[in-house]
């Protein structure tokens, strides 16, 4: 598959991403500070686990052609453009660099924790589609 077509499947779901991102952090604007960027990273990191653990295991004859298409859509693109770790990390220096150590330490810890335990639930759902 020719390298520009790739790329634009790439841009057109990150763009996707995005926006959903965008919409999200509408919704709970009036949310705490890092809640939506929480909220966000550990439905990324779910959705993230199960694309993969149903790519694995899929036992549908698709060539290798699409499996990467797939994969380009909706964990490079999709899962890249929604959900970045970025914000993560600046709110976790928002919160340290304003003196809540306590706070900047219980959401950097459940961030880590939920998204760790979303990929891992949603790799193997995916695995069992």
């Amino acid at each position: 598959m020719n390298i520009w077509i790739r790329i634009a499947m790439v841009a057109a779901a990150g763009g996707f991403g995005a926006v959903c991102r965008y919409i999200i952090e509408l919704l709970l604007k009036n949310s705490p500070l890092g809640f939506a960027t929480w909220v966000i990273n550990s439905l990324g990191c779910f959705l993230i686990g199960i694309f993969a653990g149903w790519l694995i295991n899929t036992h549908c004859d698709w060539g290798d052609d699409t499996k990467t298409s797939f994969a380009l859509i909706t964990m490079t693109g999709f899962c890249g453009g929604f959900s970045t770790f970025s914000s993560f990390t600046l709110d976790s220096v928002k919160y340290y660099e304003n003196g809540h150590f306590f706070t900047w330490l219980i959401f950097a810890t459940m961030t880590l924790f939920v998204g760790l335990f979303g990929c891992a639930l949603g790799y193997y759902l995916g695995k069992h589609l």
